[in-house]
């Protein structure tokens, strides 16, 4: 017997299961791996950002396009240089930028609608105890994947509608929607000169 969920249910499963590239995040998604998913639920246009947001989303998004464009143009080797003055690799950047982004975002949307999971895909603070989510992946892999965030944020983003800027956000620290937004801005802003200075380090790899 074929198994049908309602389109958010759908919608959900198959944003969580791209953004963890195949591998289920979750118990959700150990579930969800097996269920067929109508394409038709899957092509439906995302319903737009509330219009007292879009300002500050598109800010957001456009930071994280400016960053995109710096790692697009890394080999694997360049994302994954260790400075010899002991602070983090390229990857870890990126996989930090994303990974915060997704994890706020998932936390309030979970808050709104329970049908979203939290996804925390952050990876661990310090140089020495940081695994690469994919060591093999290139810049553009990694673009990607930054890119998969902002979709993700912008898909959810209508349950945002009845949150003024300066409202309190649910599930999260944050002293309101506008800080948060101008945060993810700044925060990508602020990684991707870090990145951008390793560049000029004697130790950079010239690919």
């Amino acid at each position: 017997m074929r198994v049908r969920f309602p389109i958010p249910r759908l919608l959900s499963i198959a944003c969580v299961l791209i953004l963890s590239d195949g591998s289920a995040v979750g118990q959700t998604t150990d579930k969800a791996a097996a269920i067929p998913v109508e394409a038709s639920a899957l092509l439906d246009a995302p319903r737009p950002v509330p219009k007292h947001l879009s300002k500050l989303f598109d800010r957001m998004e456009s930071a994280n396009r400016r960053s995109q464009d710096v790692f697009r143009k890394l080999s694997a080797a360049q994302m994954s240089f260790k400075p010899s003055n002991g602070t983090h690799t390229p990857r870890w950047n990126a996989e930090h930028m994303a990974g915060r982004q997704l994890m706020f975002f998932s936390q309030i949307y979970h808050a709104l609608d329970p049908n979203i999971p939290v996804v925390n895909l952050n990876p661990r603070q310090m140089p020495k105890d940081y695994r690469p989510r994919h060591p093999d992946w290139d810049g553009k892999q990694e673009a990607r994947f930054m890119q998969r965030v902002d979709d993700f944020c912008r898909r959810y983003a209508y349950l945002l509608e009845d949150i003024q800027l300066e409202d309190k956000l649910p599930a999260t620290p944050w002293p309101s929607l506008k800080a948060l937004l101008l945060q993810m801005e700044r925060h990508y802003d602020e990684h991707t000169a870090n990145v951008k200075k390793k560049f000029a380090l004697p130790d950079w790899p010239q690919e």
